[in-house]
């Protein structure tokens, strides 16, 4: 009897001592959150470090369909296009108010966003027939093509459809520019010249970049602080805060946007 009492107290006791106590789980817990916590902004810049890679590669397809285009246009570049101006040969076609970008009710709507189909370097990005000008009209032109999207714009630029600005001095008349727009071979500095920029969508309301507008806060995606850009040369470069100040100055927006300036 006596070893059968001192067996059932020890038995007592191994069960009081498997399990943890509620400081225990709190102290667990605890160590959990602050661990999360240090882990998760890590997790979230290494996402969009994938979405900026993705972001780029897209930009640099863009930019080898307008070289293809070139030779097959007396080496004249695309034009950027303005807001709803559709003119061939720009880029993409479409434009949008500020009042439709602030609505996302509006967003989901058949006529919302770009048209890259009608756009003059469509058939150079997917190897498919360009919506002739006569049509535009006509069709809905509706389709999403991943190699004109941003991964990181969110639901008003999946509704955009195109989350790229073409340099708007490259438009016939500009600075820089003629009446059939700019020429390769006359760029001066190509290695410098901006040719595609990664747009905020909430601030597209066309597919060309204003540089006077290059003051607006948020005028671009910003990749774990950094902008994606595609040049003349066809080199791409994801520019930094400092770069970026540098570019947005008014006194280096020739050097930058202006063909004909060294």
């Amino acid at each position: 009897m006596r070893g059968s009492t001192q067996l059932t107290h020890r038995q007592g006791r191994t069960k009081g001592c498997s399990g943890f106590t509620l400081v225990e789980l709190l102290v667990v817990i605890s160590i959990i959150a602050a661990l999360a916590a240090l882990l998760l902004p890590a997790l979230a810049k290494s996402k969009e470090q994938a979405r900026a890679t993705l972001c780029r590669s897209n930009m640099r397809q863009l930019s080898t369909a307008t070289f293809l285009y070139l030779e097959d246009n007396d080496f004249y570049f695309p034009w950027p296009g303005e807001s709803n101006s559709n003119r061939d040969p720009d880029w993409v076609w479409g434009g949008e108010s500020s009042a439709s970008l602030s609505n996302p009710s509006a967003w989901g709507t058949s006529d919302f966003g770009f048209r890259a189909e009608a756009g003059a370097i469509y058939s150079y990005v997917t190897s498919m027939p360009r919506i002739s000008p006569g049509d535009y009209n006509k069709s809905k032109m509706t389709n999403n093509y991943p190699i004109y999207r941003c991964p990181s714009t969110g639901k008003l630029g999946e509704s955009l459809r195109v989350n790229f600005t073409m340099n708007d001095w490259m438009n016939p008349n500009r600075p820089g520019s003629s009446e059939k727009g700019v020429m390769q071979t006359a760029v001066v500095n190509p290695t410098e010249k901006v040719l595609f920029a990664n747009s905020d969508p909430a601030m597209m309301r066309s597919a060309s970049l204003d540089p006077t507008m290059l003051g607006a806060p948020g005028i671009f995606v910003s990749h774990n602080g950094r902008v994606n850009l595609a040049f003349v040369d066809g080199h791409l470069d994801s520019l930094g805060p400092k770069d970026m100040s540098y570019l947005q100055k008014p006194s280096n927006r020739d050097h930058a946007f202006n063909m004909s300036q060294p």
